[in-house]
């Protein structure tokens, strides 16, 4: 599909997703030219996978010094992004806003094996109500909006997220849901805030969701996230699956109660496509959607225009009394 395409784009890429799981699709390489290959690895989100691939002597690297400093540099900038979301967590619950940290920083502690998977990206869920009052919060710490509000009742109700950034270029989302568009719509926002556990990041405790819903959470954000997702974040999916204990017929209660099947498939599948192995990959590869499905799956298909189709396409799964208020937004404002 698409949608969900995984791009495989050279023999490394492939090695480096599916190293280590149970089926990867290729077990060794030819010698990596680092100068050549480094940049794209980072971009995938693979070099902490190239370092310990390296370090168990299963790939070899003409240069490994580079990959040890890049790896280094990685994690440098890690702790600092794990500085920034601690401060904007501590400024949001002094705002008496409890957050959540989503996505790869939240993953990466799920996982036995947490520097290979580091991110570059903060990602905090609020409560839809208190989605203003966040980003309010932080702007008098000196942050800003990327973009300027459409009304804090819009964005309580219709955007998926709130970008904000720092005075030192670091950027924050805040989310009100997990996915955008139509099937964001679908997410049981009264689950997510029942559904949370706490970590310690710097000696501090953080919130973080059930693993069952990061699976969730990781499987809808590959597959609705962009038109081709990164392999890091595919591989996400795959260690959950394959490195974490959970309880599956929780995970498949949740996607079909919030009637996400079809977009969870597609993020599955899509781990399975690297090597991971697990019956819920089985599940994923023998599933067809329906035709509901297709018709907003469509909606995520190409960048050109996809915020207008996607709020098209929440016309036909938000509740009824919110559907003028999502009406009047498309013929006031042009998104995508």
């Amino acid at each position: 599909m698409a949608y969900a395409r995984v791009p495989l784009v050279s023999d490394l890429l492939e090695f480096l997703a599916g190293w280590d799981l149970s089926d990867g699709v290729i077990d060794t390489v030819d010698t990596v030219e680092i100068d050549q290959h480094l940049s794209v690895v980072a971009e995938q989100r693979l070099t902490g996978v190239l370092l310990a691939a390296m370090r168990a002597g299963e790939a070899e690297v003409d240069r490994p010094e580079v990959v040890v400093e890049a790896h280094e540099r990685a994690l440098a900038g890690a702790r600092l992004l794990d500085t920034f979301m601690l401060e904007s967590v501590e400024i949001l619950l002094d705002a008496g806003i409890t957050p959540c940290l989503l996505r790869g920083s939240a993953i990466a502690r799920l996982l036995p094996e947490p520097d290979q998977r580091i991110s570059a990206d903060i990602d905090l869920l609020v409560l839809a109500d208190r989605l203003d009052a966040a980003a309010s919060a932080l702007e008098a710490f000196g942050a800003t909006r990327s973009q300027p509000t459409i009304s804090p009742d819009w964005e309580r109700r219709f955007a998926p997220s709130v970008l904000i950034r720092r005075r030192t270029g670091a950027e924050l989302s805040l989310h009100r849901t997990l996915a955008p568009g139509p099937y964001g719509h679908l997410v049981d926002l009264d689950e997510l805030a029942a559904s949370t556990v706490a970590v310690e990041v710097g000696g501090v405790d953080v919130l973080i969701l059930r693993p069952e819903l990061h699976l969730v959470h990781a499987a809808l954000h590959v597959a609705l996230g962009g038109v081709e997702p990164r392999l890091g974040d595919v591989r996400d999916i795959a260690l959950l699956l394959e490195r974490t204990n959970l309880d599956v017929d929780r995970v498949m209660r949740t996607i079909v109660r919030w009637g996400a099947e079809a977009p969870a498939a597609v993020g599955f599948a899509a781990a399975g496509s690297i090597g991971a192995r697990h019956p819920i990959i089985d599940w994923a590869e023998a599933h067809r959607p329906r035709s509901r499905d297709r018709r907003l799956l469509a909606s995520y298909a190409d960048r050109d225009g996809r915020v207008r189709r996607q709020a098209l396409a929440s016309l036909t799964v938000v509740p009824w009394r919110d559907k003028p208020a999502l009406l009047r937004s498309l013929t006031t404002r042009r998104p995508g």
